[in-house]
């Protein structure tokens, strides 16, 4: 069903891979570059645009929510008066959802821990970032008690801040990722793919879950940011030349890309997927017997990221609860040693099935089928955005991120609760890249005879779901309303 592409054009040659998976430089380029400012004002209008319509039909839901767990939050922590101020009744109160919940809980403790041992699931890095923004931007008042919708609302804007920033380091992974290597000049078709694949993130799936305080913009900003420092360093194909420059490489490579795909970890745990680039890169260097490089770049990286992850998983929660809370305690691995912290499951681990029924295959039940519906969109264009990379398109450059979406995929298909994967697939480009591909071979100047009419109407349709979920899950998020 999938195949190549050819170009009607001689002024616009199809983007063509050679066999070792590069951009070949046939590929037409342009000196003539357009103002990023201007692509990012255009893009940063219609992000104003989409949070505007989506705010204002939450104004417009009923007041009346299907779960009372926002009731109860609110009368614990701010008084009748304030609720029902008109902009807290009629917006902020709404944006109080699902997970949000606990994420308030976690942003009104004076403790950096939770209280109870399910609440580890409901990001700790997240809440103390906001606890942290929020004393330095009230320094004078530094010893006062929290104001709820003070931090609420400090929260809420943050959020879509951070959206936004994502949404700006995504535009230059993505040209950096589809410009040909060694290039100085302009690349229209990069270009393009950068400013499509922007847009499409403008309206993710995530919907109303980008509205509040919930911590998917983080990780997803995380992740983009590592990804576009590890791009730096790797973007030789054949790995013969890359991390040639040791000092710009321990910067970006060990330093930021760990950082960044550490703290996304912390934050959301399947971005511990992202430790896949380093495997990656680990088994290529030594493939070409460059141990030095193999050592000082993905192997330090990655035992620092394990080691980050073993402390927030492990570690904090062991000393926190153990061996007292029993169960999941008494599990070690190494019983009265200085690594009896380390369990055969992690708390968050155990948190997942013991409370959530998580599990491989455990959520394959028949009353879970209208999650699954909610879930298909994203559970087929990703597996198509892989094949499309891996066989029909392939470069080698985004070979450890297609082993990261596919893994992610079958997380979410056999293991997690399915419908989560519209909100945490943000994390990962490769799906949007698919679709920009598509857009840009079959619009203006690299329009293309398509033999792909059922991968061209599946991007279509992909579309059109997109903007409708967008609005609808607005809707169902701010009414309390499945799917969470």
């Amino acid at each position: 069903m999938l195949k190549r592409l050819h170009s009607r054009t001689t002024a616009q040659p199809e983007v063509l891979i050679d066999d070792d998976g590069k951009i070949d430089k046939q590929q037409t380029q342009f000196q003539e570059k357009p103002s990023t400012v201007n692509e990012f004002t255009h893009i940063g209008i219609l992000f104003l645009v989409v949070r505007v319509i989506q705010y204002s039909l939450i104004l417009l839901t009923p007041l009346s929510s299907f779960d009372n767990s926002t009731k109860l939050l609110l009368n614990t922590y701010a008084s009748e008066e304030e609720q029902n101020k008109f902009i807290n009744k009629h917006l902020i109160n709404k944006l109080l959802s699902w997970d949000s919940v606990y994420f308030v809980k976690g942003m009104m403790s004076s403790s950096s821990l939770p209280q109870y041992e399910h609440e580890f699931a409901f990001s700790i890095t997240w809440t103390n970032i906001l606890k942290h923004v929020y004393q330095k931007l009230h320094l004078a008042h530094e010893y006062e008690p929290v104001s709820f919708y003070g931090i609420l609302k400090m929260g809420i804007i943050l959020e879509n801040i951070l959206h936004f920033l994502s949404i700006i380091i995504l535009y230059h992974l993505t040209y950096l990722v589809f410009s040909p290597k060694g290039s100085i000049t302009h690349n229209r078709y990069a270009a393009q793919m950068a400013k499509k694949t922007a847009i499409l993130h403008v309206v993710a799936s995530a919907g109303g879950f980008l509205l509040g305080i919930y911590s998917e913009p983080l990780s997803c900003l995380l992740s983009f940011m590592g990804m576009l420092a590890r791009e730096h360093c790797t973007k030789d194909v054949t790995y013969k030349y890359s991390f040639m420059n040791p000092i710009k490489s321990f910067i970006l490579y060990t330093i930021v890309s760990t950082i960044c795909f550490s703290v996304a970890t912390w934050n959301r745990s399947n971005c511990i997927l992202l430790g896949i680039f380093y495997l990656y890169d680990l088994l290529q260097l030594m493939k070409i017997k460059s141990y030095k490089r193999a050592i000082q770049f993905p192997l330090l990286s990655g035992l620092l990221m394990l080691s980050s992850i073993m402390i927030q998983q492990y570690y904090i929660p062991y000393k926190k609860f153990c061996p007292e809370r029993g169960e999941w305690c008494l599990t070690s691995i190494f019983p009265n040693t200085y690594l009896s912290f380390i369990t055969k499951e992690s708390l968050y681990s155990y948190i997942q099935s013991h409370y959530w029924n998580v599990g491989f295959m455990s959520y394959w039940t028949p009353n879970n089928i209208p999650n699954f519906l909610f879930a298909l969109p994203n559970l087929i264009i990703i597996p198509y955005a892989s094949f499309y990379y891996s066989w029909i398109y392939p470069l080698h450059n985004l070979r450890p991120l297609i082993l990261i979406s596919v893994a992610f995929w079958i997380l979410m298909l056999f293991v997690a609760n399915t419908q989560i994967i519209n909100r945490v697939t943000t994390f990962i480009p490769l799906h949007l890249w698919y679709i920009s591909d598509r857009l840009v071979k079959n619009t203006g100047d690299h329009k293309m005879e398509s033999v792909t009419k059922n991968d061209d109407l599946l991007v279509k349709y992909y579309i059109y779901w997109s903007v409708i979920w967008l609005l609808v899950q607005t809707i169902l998020f701010a009414s309390f309303l499945p799917p969470a």
